[in-house]
C-alpha cells in the first residue's frame, strides 16, 4: 500500500508584530495555523506558536473566521513568552490536545537587554501552569507527526549561530552562564522535492534549519517562512547567513517577526520577487 502524501499547505498568520494594511491586531510575537491537505482527502491543523498574551490569537482567529478546535497539535518552536504566552488562552478550546517541544522548554533563560539583565523571558508563570492540562510530547530528536510533516528536533549547529543567542543567559547549578537556546526548532513539511520550512525566531540559526529540513525530509529546495533573527545580526553576518540559506536550497522566504529591516533588505536583495514580508493575517497556498 502507498503511504499518502501531502496534496497541499495552507499557512495563515495568525499573531504578527506587523500587521500590514489590514484591521487584525499585531503584538511582539508569532503564531501561525498550518493546514495540511492529503491526497487521501484526509487533513492535519498545527498551531504552530500561540504569540504573546492569547489577545492577538484570539482577536484575529475571530476576524480570519478561525475556528482554533480544529487544530490536532500545538508545536513550539522554543521556550520565549513571545511565542508560548498565549497559551492559557486555547485551554478551553484545545485541553488535553498534544504540545510537540523540546525538553528544554522548561528551562529559565534570561536576556541582557541595553546593559540590563532581564529575567523571565522564558516561560510566564500562567503558561507554566497550564502545560499541565495538555499533553506534552517533548523530543530531542526530529519527530514525523504526520507523513511528510516533520518536528525538527534539536538543531545541529553546523553554522555559526552565535549572532542569535549572543544575549540570552540561563542558571546551571546556581550561577548565571550563557544559554545556548537548544530547544529552538522548526517544522517542516515535504511538498515534493520543496521543503516548506516555518520557524517561530531561529535561535539555532535559520540557515543550520534551513538544513536540517532537507536533510530530514530528502528535499533539494526550501521554502522559509517565520522569523529569521538576523535583527541582531551586523550587515556582515546576514549577507554570511543568506549566502548559506542559497547554499542550502532556498528559493523563496516568506520573512517577520525578528528577521528585521537589514536581514529583510538582504533577502529582498538576493531573492527579489520571491521575498516577500508577513503580516497578521498573511495567507499563502502551496499545492502538488
Amino acid at each position: 500500500m502507498s503511504k499518502i502524501a501531502v496534496s497541499k499547505v495552507e499557512v495563515l498568520v495568525l499573531v504578527e508584530d506587523y500587521t500590514g494594511f489590514t484591521e487584525l491586531f499585531g503584538e511582539h510575537g508569532f503564531s501561525v495555523l498550518v493546514t495540511i491537505h492529503y491526497d487521501s482527502d484526509e487533513e492535519l491543523r498545527v498551531l504552530f506558536d500561540t504569540g504573546r498574551t492569547g489577545r492577538g490569537l484570539i482577536e484575529n482567529s475571530k476576524l480570519l473566521s478561525v475556528d482554533l478546535a480544529g487544530v490536532n497539535y500545538i508545536v513550539f518552536s522554543h521556550r520565549h513568552y513571545d511565542h508560548t504566552g498565549g497559551t492559557p488562552s486555547i485551554l478551553n478550546s484545545l485541553k488535553n490536545k498534544p504540545i510537540i517541544a523540546h525538553p528544554d522548554i522548561f528551562k529559565p533563560c534570561y536576556a541582557e537587554s541595553r546593559g540590563f539583565l532581564r529575567f523571565n523571558v522564558g516561560l510566564t508563570p500562567d503558561t507554566r501552569k497550564v502545560l499541565q492540562e495538555f499533553e506534552l510530547v517533548l523530543s530531542r530528536k526530529p519527530l514525523e507527526i504526520s507523513p511528510g510533516v516533520w518536528f525538527l528536533g534539536e538543531i545541529e549547529r553546523y553554522y555559526d549561530n552565535s549572532y542569535a543567542v549572543k544575549t540570552f543567559k540561563t542558571i546551571r547549578d546556581g550561577e548565571i552562564v550563557d544559554e545556548p537556546m537548544l530547544d529552538d526548532t522548526a517544522l517542516a513539511v515535504k511538498l515534493g522535492d520543496i521543503v516548506l520550512t516555518i520557524a517561530g525566531c531561529s535561535h539555532s540559526g535559520v540557515s543550520n534549519i534551513a538544513r536540517q529540513a532537507r536533510k530530514i525530509t530528502g528535499s533539494s529546495d526550501v521554502i522559509l517562512f517565520g522569523g529569521f533573527h538576523l535583527a541582531n545580526s551586523n550587515l556582515e553576518e546576514a549577507e554570511r547567513v543568506v549566502r548559506e540559506l542559497l547554499g542550502e536550497g532556498l528559493i523563496e522566504a516568506h520573512a517577520g517577526h525578528c528577521t528585521g529591516l537589514q536581514g529583510e533588505a538582504v533577502l529582498l536583495g538576493k531573492l527579489k520577487k520571491n521575498m516577500h514580508k508577513i503580516h497578521s493575517g498573511y495567507r499563502v497556498v502551496y499545492e502538488i
